[in-house]
């Protein structure tokens, strides 16, 4: 066992005398009080700069570190998700949000144009008439026929 002082260990490590100082607050072994052990501290510090390089954080958009791993499982499933949809386009189970807007508009606005032609219509038929079930029928019976084309998109 082999005992140096503080310059020799950080000659050995490549860094400053505060640095392995440092180093000690964060476990680095010390034999005695300015002595160290050049085998055990070297073991030592090669793990702790592979922890290092396995945690090396990358800033993300919130303002926190992740590690590279992390990112990379991030960056996978993104990549898988993009496929997911790329093969839905091409199956056809997926639709363009303005192809959906588009036809939802239409669909209100013919449903809305049968709706307000109702009244037109049966205004003159029902004029003399005086049995509530029969008005009742024919308004119900307009109303479906106005709305049998929603039937037709939903099926």
């Amino acid at each position: 066992m082999a005992l140096v002082n503080v310059q020799k260990l950080a000659s050995a490590m490549n860094v400053t005398a505060r640095r392995v100082q440092q180093l000690v607050g964060e476990g680095l072994p010390r034999e005695e009080k300015g002595k160290y052990d050049l085998a055990k501290c070297l073991l030592w510090y090669i793990r702790y700069l592979q922890n290092v390089i396995e945690g090396r954080g990358v800033p993300t958009p919130d303002g926190e570190l992740s590690s590279m791993k992390e990112e990379r499982l991030a960056l996978l499933r993104v990549d898988r998700e993009l496929r997911e949809i790329e093969l839905a386009e091409k199956r056809g189970s997926l639709v363009a949000i303005v192809d959906v807007e588009k036809t939802m508009s239409d669909l209100v606005l013919t449903t809305k144009a049968r709706i307000m032609g109702i009244a037109p219509r049966l205004a003159a038929e029902l004029v003399g008439e005086v049995s509530r079930v029969m008005i009742q029928a024919k308004i119900e019976k307009e109303i479906r026929s106005a709305l049998v084309h929603l039937e037709k998109i939903g099926a």
